[in-house]
């Protein structure tokens, strides 16, 4: 079959073809659209006379895409655009609304009644939210935007006005604009005046980190419950005002492949989606086939895609009481690809994507009455099922780090989620909550479904084949104190003031008696005020041992990763110091101790050499080919974005080239590294004269080569133990697969890794089952361990737990002068693993505290 393929496709590539049709008689053939009699009203302006191109000769570039809207906006009374807002590149977050001109005239009227419609008995009109091309190199669901856009403008006729008078379309035309913007540049700069539809052409091969992901390399696509990124923020600031029947998700699939839609794979369906969900879901799908019947178009469902993590587009929506639709289109990544089935065109692709946005809108139409009945027993269930649950509430709080807290509240306010202040203190299982730093989030609420997501462990499943995680319980990854509150424990007394508690302005004064101030690590935003106070030429020192002062107010205990700011050593005036802490304080809220006396009461003095000075991080990341583009950008994101720390990014070619001794940390995240045994040298070198390496999950197996690397890959068979049949195949290589679950590590509390964490029990996230071991002759190298028995949430077949039972998590070894740091997986996995990247964060400011006991 591969030599059929590669047969088949050498025979295209041989062959002339000539330009695909890209007209709008082929775009909108009769039997596709809403109304097969419509016409098109000559006052609203087509796309190819505001792009200057048909759709479909060329790759639509996003400011593009917004002229198109705001043309039709001011020549159409049936379309409203508005900016949710924009992008890390400042690109426009457009959301279209298209309707009759009688419900545009009060689409804010219509969008406020959404609010109430589980008690509303107003005939309300439909609402469909309509995405395109999340991943920007999926291109194909944007440029249908555009078509749907002028014909939902421009057509004329019963159906349309059918469609429009019932219904309100809400049209996302571009999801990932900055995504977009780097795939259209590429294809379209190497497109060729006759079109190339062979794969080796490079308009189909796009360079490293590819169109896919957003400014900072995230696949938005699984950033729906995580909200992460403004793109997201500010849709589902949107979402939740629509409270929309039906969401649409168009993506592009393998050159190979034909086109999907949902339902997906039944078995891998999430349990806590209603089954009325899935059989809406089908009956839609009976609309999607007939269109691309119509055409000819050859179509798959109910393989190969699942419904289970609830953190995509096709998915967040089924937990929020509409139905998610996924579309996966095969792609021409370009203009014109050769696959085994034939050329897949650009304006072939377009085309399906337009067919079954049009089958959607059919679908909507025909089944609002179903769909609405749906919506509202969704939520009316809700009730009943946090009548039935065991657990009633749960209550957490962040171990003293406010921001980290206050981010976990910024989900839970954008999922409208229900919270309160705890009213009193309370101890569950030996654990203590305050009322002063807890919060309650009850379970009888609207969103009880979407709490029981951000809480719960689950280990077992009916099918252990995942496509995406298989857990991101988010209380697990805030690292947050929490436990859960049954019919015994909860009461409604325990539900303090609703939403957080409001921070008084901190009012920073320094005291004429204050030697030294210190701030608390335990708070995220410590490390962006270091940064901060570090560019102004403040000299700061951590402590690496609990010590108690005189402050201004009494004794002082200072825990060991506290931040020392020595009034004596700096370069300017105490005045001066003064006003820049107060003004940084503001703006970045700290606890601050203010110290009188550099003698110890216990514990080391100020000026004991254990109190290290804190060194400016200077730190280089190596990405381009090899490298894991998420994993370089969620390093990116955090230094860049929550650091503020300024990163330079380099190739592993360019290391070859450049001097190292400028650089304090050199970052390889997983990926495949071929670096010479000169560039090992050169790195060895470095570390050797004080260079700190910090490397995780497969960049372990470069690292286990080298000679001085502190760690061994051991290797586990992958061959069954006994014949099989096989039918049994892909069981078999799904329970080899650790796809994305969460494992529980036990931290050496006393290491300066560990610095501002307050329980040793660690969460961890892992994907893959590289298992590592450490040199015998390193006892202190392991900083964090998988306990015996691991797994928290997710799935793992027992042979990978076994594996993992007591393997080293954090690995930190002296080497000369500098040192090497490695984790066993990704500390930072889609920027809200918050409890693990602070640990990452350690070793950037305290990896030269690693030795100081020692030493």
């Amino acid at each position: 079959m591969k030599y059929l393929s590669l047969l088949i496709v050498a025979f295209f590539s041989l062959g002339a073809l000539s330009k695909p049709d890209t007209s709008f008689e082929y775009y909108f053939q009769p039997s596709l659209t809403l109304d097969p009699q419509a016409s098109f009203n000559p006052d609203i302006p087509t796309p190819q006379s505001v792009l200057g191109y048909s759709v479909g000769d060329w790759h639509v570039r996003p400011e593009q895409i917004a002229e198109y809207m705001y043309a039709l906006a001011q020549t159409s009374d049936r379309v409203w655009v508005e900016e949710m807002g924009r992008s890390y590149e400042q690109r426009p977050l457009l959301l279209v609304s298209f309707s009759s001109s009688n419900n545009i005239k009060k689409i804010d009227a219509i969008k406020a009644q959404r609010k109430a419609f589980l008690t509303s008995k107003e005939s309300a009109p439909s609402i469909v939210w309509m995405g395109y091309s999340v991943h920007g190199n999926e291109a194909s669901g944007a440029n249908a935007a555009l078509l749907l856009a002028y014909y939902l403008a421009a057509a004329q006729g019963e159906q349309v006005e059918k469609l429009l008078n019932n219904t309100v379309i809400l049209m996302e035309p571009m999801i990932n604009p900055d995504g977009i913007a780097r795939f259209a540049h590429w294809v379209n700069s190497r497109k060729s005046q006759q079109w190339i539809a062979d794969p080796n052409d490079v308009e189909h091969d796009e360079a490293w980190p590819q169109g896919r992901t957003n400014h900072y390399w995230f696949d938005l696509n699984r950033d729906w419950l995580l909200v992460q990124h403004p793109e997201s923020q500010a849709r589902l600031k949107s979402f939740h005002q629509w409270k929309p029947l039906v969401v649409t998700d168009f993506h592009e699939m393998g050159t190979n492949s034909s086109y999907f839609f949902q339902p997906g794979v039944p078995s891998r369906q999430n349990p806590k989606t209603p089954q009325q969900n899935f059989d809406l879901t089908a009956r839609i799908a009976e609309y999607h086939a007939r269109a691309l019947d119509s055409i000819g178009s050859r179509y798959y469902s109910k393989e190969g895609f699942d419904d289970f993590y609830y953190g995509k587009g096709s998915t967040y929506p089924d937990i929020n009481g509409a139905v998610g639709i996924l579309f996966e289109q095969a792609s021409a990544r370009g203009h014109i690809q050769n696959s085994v089935n034939g050329p897949v065109s650009f304006p072939f692709a377009i085309r399906n994507q337009l067919a079954t946005s049009f089958s959607t809108l059919k679908a909507v139409l025909d089944e609002a009455s179903a769909l609405k009945r749906y919506q509202k027993s969704f939520y009316q269930q809700v009730n009943k099922l946090a009548d039935d649950h065991k657990v009633k509430a749960y209550v957490f709080d962040a171990d003293g780090d406010k921001r980290r807290l206050n981010e976990f509240l910024d989900i839970l306010d954008t999922h409208q989620v229900d919270y309160f202040q705890l009213a009193r203190d309370i101890k569950v299982s030996e654990r203590n909550y305050e009322k002063s730093e807890a919060y309650i989030v009850p379970l009888e609420q609207p969103q009880f479904r979407l709490i029981r997501n951000l809480f719960e462990t689950e280990t077992q499943f009916k099918d252990n084949t995942f496509y995406d995680v298989s857990s991101w319980t988010l209380a697990l990854s805030f690292n947050l104190d929490f436990s859960s509150l049954n019919s015994s424990d909860y009461s409604s007394r325990l539900r303090g003031k609703e939403g957080r508690r409001e921070l008084a302005d901190q009012l920073f004064t320094l005291r004429e008696n204050t030697i030294a101030v210190a701030f608390d690590w335990r708070d995220f935003n410590t490390a962006p005020l270091v940064t901060r106070l570090q560019k102004q030429n403040v000299t700061l020192k951590v402590m690496t041992k609990d010590s108690v002062f005189e402050g201004v107010n009494g004794n002082l205990k200072v825990a060991a990763g506290s931040i020392i700011l020595p009034l004596g050593e700096q370069v300017i005036s105490r005045e001066r110091l003064a006003y820049l802490l107060g003004d940084e304080l503001k703006a970045l809220p700290v606890a601050t101790q203010q110290i009188t006396s550099g003698l110890a009461k216990s514990g080391v003095d100020i000026g004991s050499p254990t109190v290290m000075s804190l060194v400016t991080p200077k730190p280089l990341l190596i990405v381009g080919d090899g490298v894991s583009s998420y994993e370089a950008g969620e390093v990116w994101h955090l230094l860049d974005q929550r650091l503020e720390i300024p990163l330079v990014k380099i190739t592993q070619q360019q290391l070859q080239k450049i001097p190292l001794h400028a650089y304090t940390h050199i970052i390889m995240v997983s990926g495949r590294y071929s670096l010479t045994e000169e560039d090992s040298e050169k790195l060895s070198a470095w570390i050797d004269q004080g260079g700190q390496l910090i490397a995780s999950r497969t960049a372990g197996r470069w690292l286990a080569k080298q000679l001085w690397g502190p760690i061994h890959l051991k290797v586990a068979s992958d061959e069954p133990e006994a014949m099989m049949n096989y039918s049994e195949r892909e069981q078999f290589h799904a329970e080899k697969v650790i796809g994305g679950a969460i494992f529980q590590t036990r931290l050496d509390l006393s290491h300066p890794l560990a610095y501002g964490i307050e329980r040793s029990m660690l969460p961890m996230f892992r994907r893959g089952t590289d298992v590592y071991e450490v040199d015998q002759e390193e006892p202190f190298a392991t900083v964090a361990h998988f306990l015996e028995s691991p797994l928290l949430s997710g799935y793992a077949s027992s042979d990978n737990q076994k594996a993992l039972a007591k393997a080293p998590a954090i690995v930190a070894v002296r080497k000369g002068k500098g040192g090497i740091t490695y984790y066993a997986d990704n500390m930072n996995f889609r920027a809200f693993w918050w409890g693990t990247s602070k640990v990452f964060i350690n070793s950037l400011y305290f990896s030269y505290a690693y030795w100081s006991s020692a030493n």
